[in-house]
């Protein structure tokens, strides 16, 4: 039993690009186009050929991987196509198109130009950031046509030889019934010539990916999930047509003190129990720095006290929202025994004129 890790001359941990630039350079290599009548390079062909449709395959990797090749039930590579004995399908092989195919698909006039795919990349700001504004600067992948070949994918001074699949004709014959009809030659995409040398910069892809910095512009008042557009900065097209655009979505770190609704700020005020009840005069803080706030007498957990125009700025219009201040009343933890004893006096005070609330719910209960 062949390793088909070893046919193609890669470890077993290889990524598929490096299964594909194998493949590629073997069947430059084998293919019966550039030996006829070499029988040793056809069966070298058809093995790197067999392996490569395995091993591109990741399910089929698995199955190999873990049982090898089952009585040979891997597949086999269609003959290579040649200008007297076209396939009957129309087809050449699939594996080798893929590999070669890439070489010619920006110059197929039945290509239709489509636009790149959209990139998204996820940006996490601090609090305060979002609600004033500012710049970051983030790192993205940058995909452009190769300077070296000029997005052709091989080389300038290469050699177009005719398509051995269609002679140079650009086109098959295939057989559909009792008629004949003429369609675009698959191996050459139509174009009649083929190269065999591809670009030592870009692989033969007809671009290169590169690291750059891009500036992004975070708008005063930008929430979770707020999407800045890039255009032009996402995938390229795979048919000439013009690239996508990057979405920076943003997020937003949590702040321990202020909380978000939309334009609204809310914070939570602890005060104690005396403070509720003999009412005080506390430091609240906002964005724009602390504001006093004055706590009446009486004052029951869970009021709500609002700060006009002291919210997040609003998108897209301008202007600010509220900040909401809720007070919470918290009870004493962790008493002494002179303390508790102050209480259990106090308790011994307490009438239902003292706690109205209380007062109005028993009346609910008991009718």
């Amino acid at each position: 039993m062949q390793d088909f890790y070893a046919v193609l001359g890669v470890s077993r941990d290889a990524s598929p690009q490096e299964l594909k630039r194998a493949y590629r350079k073997l069947a430059m290599q084998y293919h019966p186009d550039k030996n006829p009548n070499n029988r040793q390079a056809e069966e070298r062909f058809k093995e790197a050929t067999r392996a490569y449709k395995t091993l591109a395959n990741q399910e089929k990797r698995k199955q190999y991987d873990m049982f090898g090749e089952q009585n040979g039930d891997v597949g086999t590579p269609p003959p290579s196509p040649g200008p007297a004995a076209p396939s009957r399908s129309g087809k050449v092989s699939d594996v080798f198109g893929d590999i070669f195919g890439d070489f010619f698909k920006r110059k197929n006039k039945n290509t239709v130009q489509k636009r790149g795919k959209d990139k998204k990349q996820t940006l996490r700001i601090p609090f305060k950031t979002a609600l004033s504004g500012g710049e970051r600067v983030i790192d993205i992948t940058r995909v452009d046509l190769c300077a070296a070949c000029d997005g052709k994918g091989y080389p300038p001074d290469a050699i177009a030889t005719n398509c051995g699949a269609c002679a140079g004709a650009g086109s098959i014959s295939v057989q559909q019934g009792l008629f004949s009809v003429r369609q675009p030659c698959t191996y050459c995409r139509g174009i009649g010539k083929v190269v065999t040398t591809p670009c030592e910069v870009c692989d033969g892809g007809g671009s290169v990916e590169r690291m750059r910095q891009l500036p992004v512009k975070i708008p005063p008042g930008a929430d979770n999930g707020t999407v800045l557009r890039y255009p032009g900065e996402g995938e390229p097209s795979e048919s000439g047509g013009p690239p996508g655009d990057l979405r920076v979505v943003i997020s937003v770190r949590p702040h321990p003190i202020f909380q978000r609704n939309g334009d609204t700020i809310i914070v939570e005020l602890p005060i104690t129990l005396c403070e509720a009840a003999l009412g005080t005069q506390v430091d609240v803080p906002t964005i724009d720095g602390k504001v006093k706030l004055k706590i009446p007498a009486g004052t029951q957990s869970g009021r709500t006290f609002t700060f006009r125009g002291q919210g997040a700025p609003k998108l897209p219009d301008g202007g600010r929202g509220d900040q909401h201040v809720r007070v919470v009343v918290e009870t004493p933890v962790e008493l002494t025994k002179e303390q508790k004893k102050l209480i259990q006096e106090m308790g011994k005070q307490d009438a239902d004129k003292h706690y109205p609330n209380r007062r109005q719910f028993r009346r609910k209960r008991d009718t």
